[in-house]
Parts: C-alpha cells; sequence; structure tokens
C-alpha cells in the first residue's frame, strides 16, 4: 500500500516530476557514456601496451630495472621459459635484447636504442612492428635491420642501404657492426619510431657479445586483466630470485600506471556534477512536495502514523523517481554507446601518454564500472535529495501542520 500511495504521490505533480527524472536521467546516461569511453579508451591503451613494448610482465636479471646495464642479463632463458610454462600454463614469452649505441648512416649519426627480438614470436604474439616499407626481419639472423621511421627519416636511409652500428659489448669491448636495412616500420610509438633499430635476437647477442643471455623475458598472458599481482606471485615462487627479477607492468611503467589511474579517477568529477546538479533538483522537488502536503503529513500523524512511516514514505517517493530515471538512463546510455559503435580518433595524430599511443579506433562498449557507477551515483543522489525534506516532513506538529490550507 505504501508503494502505491508513493507512487501515486510523485504524480501529483507531473511536471516537476518529470523534469526531476529527465535531469537524473540524463546525468545517468551521461555517467554511462563518459565512462564507458573513456575507461575504454585507457583500457585500449594499456591492451597496446602489454602486447607490444612491456608484455603483462617481464623477467629480468637481478637489478636491470633499477640499472639496466648491458651486463645484467638471464643468463639461460631456456631454463626460465620451462620454469614459466609451469607455472603458467599459457604464457607466451619473448625473448629480447636492449641496448643503446650510436647509428651512423653516410655522414649522419645519432644515438638509438638498439632491440634484439625474435621475429617469429613477435609476429605471433604482438603487434610491435608495423613495417611499412619493405619488409620484416628474417626468421634467421642475417645481419639485417629494421628501423623506426622517424629514424629513417633522420638519417635519410632508403631500403638496402647499410647501417654501422657502435655500442659496448657486456664485456666492456667496443661492439661494432655492419648491417642492411630490409624494413621501415611504425614501432607503436612516438618514442620508438624515434630512436630504435630492430634487429634479430642472434645478431642483438652477438653484437653486445652477451653468448645465449637476454636482458628481458616479455611474459603475454592471454585473457590477462591489468591486475597482473597474481601471475608475479605465482612467477616469483617458481624462479630463483637471488639470480632474476619478475615484475608487473605497473611497476615497469608506473608513470603510465600512475597517468590511467589519475584520468580514472577524473570520471567522477563527472558524478560530482551530476550529484550537485540532479540532488538540487530533488530537494527542491520534494520541499516543494513537503510544503504543499504540509496539512495532509499532519493529519497523518493526528491518525497515529508514525514519524519513521512518514519519512519511509517521503524517501520511498525519491527512490521511485531515481529507479524510473535509472532505467531509462542506463538504456538511453547503453543505445548511445552501440549506435556510436566506434570512434575514430586516429584525426588526433600521433599521440598518446607515458610513451604509449592511443588507438586509432575506439570501440564503444557499456562497461561494469560504468554501470555500477551511474547506478551508485542516482541512488546517492536520490536520498541525498530526499532525505532533508523526508526528516522535515516526519518531524511536522500534528496541531500545527493540519491548520495549514
Amino acid at each position: 500500500m505504501q508503494l502505491r500511495m508513493a507512487w501515486r504521490n510523485i504524480w501529483r505533480q507531473k511536471r516537476r516530476t518529470l523534469i526531476t527524472v529527465v535531469t537524473l536521467t540524463l546525468g545517468v546516461a551521461g555517467i554511462v557514456y563518459m565512462h564507458s569511453f573513456g575507461g575504454g579508451m585507457w583500457t585500449a591503451v594499456i591492451r597496446i601496451m602489454t602486447q607490444t613494448t612491456l608484455g603483462n610482465l617481464q623477467i629480468h636479471g637481478n637489478g636491470y630495472q633499477a640499472e639496466p646495464l648491458v651486463h645484467k642479463v638471464v643468463p639461460d632463458p631456456v631454463a626460465v621459459e620451462a620454469a614459466l610454462s609451469k607455472a603458467l600454463p599459457g604464457a607466451r614469452p619473448l625473448q629480447r635484447v636492449l641496448g643503446f649505441g650510436l647509428i651512423a648512416a653516410g655522414e649522419i649519426s645519432t644515438p638509438a636504442m638498439i632491440v634484439g627480438l625474435q621475429p617469429e614470436r613477435e609476429r605471433a604474439t604482438t603487434q610491435l612492428l608495423a613495417v611499412v616499407e619493405g619488409r620484416d626481419l628474417g626468421a634467421e639472423a642475417a645481419g639485417e635491420v629494421v628501423i623506426g621511421k622517424d629514424l629513417a627519416a633522420q638519417l635519410e636511409v632508403k631500403l638496402g642501404q647499410e647501417l654501422v652500428l657502435l655500442g659496448e659489448a657486456s664485456d666492456g669491448s667496443l661492439a661494432n657492426g655492419l648491417f642492411k636495412v630490409v624494413g621501415i616500420a611504425d614501432a607503436g610509438s612516438a618514442d620508438m619510431n624515434a630512436g630504435s633499430v630492430f634487429l634479430h635476437l642472434a645478431d642483438a647477442q652477438e653484437f653486445f657479445a652477451l653468448g645465449s643471455g637476454v636482458h628481458q623475458i616479455l611474459v603475454s598472458i592471454p585473457g590477462q586483466g591489468e591486475d597482473v599481482s597474481q601471475p608475479v606471485a605465482l612467477l616469483r615462487e617458481a624462479l630463483d630470485l637471488h639470480t632474476l627479477e619478475v615484475l608487473g607492468w605497473t611497476e615497469i611503467s608506473p608513470e603510465l600506471e600512475g597517468v590511467v589511474r589519475g584520468k580514472r579517477q577524473g570520471f567522477y568529477i563527472f558524478n560530482v556534477l551530476v550529484f550537485v546538479i540532479v540532488g538540487l533538483a530533488i530537494l527542491n522537488t520534494m520541499a516543494m512536495s513537503t510544503f504543499e502536503r504540509t496539512r495532509e503529513f499532519g493529519v497523518m500523524a493526528s491518525l497515529g502514523t508514525r514519524r519513521r512511516r512518514i519519512l519511509g514514505l517521503m524517501l520511498l517517493e525519491s527512490l521511485l523517481q531515481c529507479g524510473v530515471a535509472l532505467v531509462v538512463g542506463l538504456a538511453l546510455g547503453i543505445a548511445l554507446l552501440y549506435s556510436v559503435g566506434t570512434v575514430d580518433v586516429s584525426a588526433v595524430g600521433d599521440v598518446g601518454v607515458a610513451g604509449f599511443r592511443f588507438p586509432k579506433v575506439l570501440v564503444l562498449a557499456p562497461s561494469v564500472s560504468a554501470i555500477v557507477s551511474a547506478s551508485v551515483t542516482a541512488l546517492i543522489t536520490a536520498l541525498a535529495g530526499g532525505l532533508w525534506p523526508a526528516w522535515r516532513a516526519s518531524r511536522l506538529r500534528p496541531v500545527e501542520a493540519v491548520r495549514r490550507v
């Protein structure tokens, strides 16, 4: 009966109720759309990062992350991969060599990062290199390199031209070699495009005199979410941490993790705006309803209706408006996301954050966190906006209230 009374009461003033419901509906729809759009963007950035440059987690020689020196290697990557397959079945390891050196083409030279990788594994697992001219590295070491497109432009390098690489080997000697350019690639970020050259892993190991050692074993875990604490813990138990270290992507790139966390927290500013604007609308609606129904509440109190029943009735009216707005708002927000479908963000250019590029196309879909955030915000808004008028109505003195006209 109380539910029927509350439903009847909110439609006494249809225009006022509709304004409140429409305002809250737009707020809910806005939260669902904005959170899903922004959350999808940052989820895509993290997915690109974990599928190309960083992996979900990495294995290094002990101390390499803090001080990435060329001689700090994983000495036996084959044994490490065997332990990895037992600890994390289905994980995909990628061995890489990283070093810095001087690259010269003709009379032009510049410092750059030298990356040794396993071409076949990289093509099957990551999207690190998108060759724009020429071809990718071959399956076998052959003294070939693929160079970042911006670095190629800086060095004025053409396909088939030879590059001279100079650096420091792990034994302290001078590392040098002559390599043929077979491809020019988009390496997934502005930094890597402007300062990276890619070799076959065996060529890089020979160049830096590493033997069979590698600097990184990137671990890609299909279907793994952003939280990698559990696989990191499992792998740390399986490996010798006296000689090796295991780090999740948040430890490898804390600046990216911090930016993503900060941006996501910024979405809640929109929630606060919705809370303030809609909360005031509900407060106004319920306050006017209380004023207009003062005599009615007095009669109810005189007939023995307890204060908590009046309080509950008013809050129920506020929650009913919230429920209607929430259902319509969620449906509107989800429909808007699916109607837009995909957003082409390539027009913003080669930009990103913390060295990682935004996706060129963003697929929009409602996220669970967006729906939960919209629902919680709507509920809190309805309760906050209706609580004071409800409390005031429950505290009216019957004798004074029944005298109101």
